[in-house]
């Protein structure tokens, strides 16, 4: 919670810095922006690391192969990600490549998550017997 705490605050006054900047230096809002950022992911994988380790046991006793689960986090990483970066293009006003972003993205969480549709035709091919 606190590590949230920390997060929202920094949202919060880099918001209120940003929007003064942007009347006067729009590069230096930008630059500010993105620096944020950086601290914000520092804060997100701070709090994603008891998920992680709670997935990992949830996969140990289901007992679940690590190759299953690995696709399962970088895919919502890659969402993460993602949207992030698409958002940050965005509010620099290149909407076109935010928006090459979100296709890039998904496109690549198709492929990072194929070994997952590969592992369920096996198990469809193996229950209907062929």
């Amino acid at each position: 919670m606190e590590v949230f705490l920390q997060a929202a605050v920094l949202a919060i006054v880099t918001v209120v810095l940003t929007a003064m900047l942007k009347k006067t230096n729009r590069e230096l809002a930008l630059l500010l922006s993105l620096a944020a950022c950086v601290l914000l992911g520092v804060f997100l994988m701070r709090l994603a690391e008891p998920v992680v380790e709670f997935m990992s046991k949830l996969r140990n006793l289901a007992g679940l192969d690590k190759a299953l689960m690995t696709p399962m986090l970088k895919t919502v990483g890659i969402g993460i990600l993602t949207q992030l970066s698409a958002t940050i293009c965005a509010d620099a006003g290149e909407n076109a490549i935010a928006k090459l972003v979100e296709v890039c993205g998904g496109v690549l969480a198709l492929y990072v998550a194929l070994p997952l549709m590969e592992a369920v035709i096996d198990m469809v091919e193996q229950m209907s017997g062929g």
